[in-house]
């Protein structure tokens, strides 16, 4: 299922959460549109800010091993997410972790900014340490599931199969949001469905659902 939504007239909702296939975490006060994310990724959704900031998508990666969260994250924070998978508090100086991550349950490609070693050790999978597309930013540039990707139009043939190789999906091209290419800003998916921002076009949204349906 794919739902069309904004979070306080912003289309740019993959900045304000974080989804897997178990759970969802997401900036508070969304009142009644919860419950269309809860229908939409069938997980349960957290509610909370990292560092008392609502922009959870920039601060937050992971896969279902467990969530990584910047040294900022106070405890309440840490906390609420805690109680529905395990949280790792990464202790470099970069904090945005959801622009340098790209994960998924069968591999990561990280940031050459990050310590590749404790992405090892928490996401327990196969951990490359690359640039995509000339991005050291290799998490703004795709959003993937365990079972596709989507990844941004710049991106070379090379670095596409280089993805599908690393993490074992099929990925294609794609953007949100009236033809915005850092497709991680636009939309949250995981294998049970996705959300996009407002702004996104008929033609997006169905080839969107197109790539998550394989």
């Amino acid at each position: 299922m794919i739902t069309k939504i904004d979070f306080h007239g912003i289309p740019y909702i993959g900045a304000y959460g974080f989804c897997l296939d178990s759970v969802t975490i997401i900036m508070p006060n969304l009142g009644k549109k919860i419950a269309r994310v809860e229908e939409a990724l069938k997980t349960p959704v957290v509610e909370t800010t990292i560092g008392k900031s609502g922009l959870l998508g920039i601060f937050t990666t992971g896969n279902s091993s467990g969530i990584v969260v910047p040294h900022f994250c106070e405890d309440q924070e840490k906390s609420l997410i805690a109680q529905h998978i395990p949280v790792s508090i990464y202790p470099g100086k970069h904090t945005a972790i959801g622009n340098l991550v790209l994960a998924n349950d069968k591999g990561c490609i990280i940031s050459p900014l990050l310590e590749e070693k404790f992405f090892q050790d928490v996401l327990d999978n196969e951990v490359v340490c690359t640039t995509l597309g000339g991005y050291q930013t290799v998490g703004s540039v795709g959003v993937v599931t365990n079972q596709a990707g989507m990844l941004h139009p710049d991106l070379s043939d090379e670095d596409i199969a280089f993805v599908e190789d690393i993490l074992h999906i099929s990925c294609e091209r794609a953007t949100a949001n009236r033809g915005v290419g850092y497709i991680r800003l636009c939309l949250l998916a995981n294998s049970h469905g996705a959300i996009v921002g407002g702004e996104t076009t008929g033609p997006e949204l169905v080839h969107i659902e197109d790539i998550l349906e394989g």
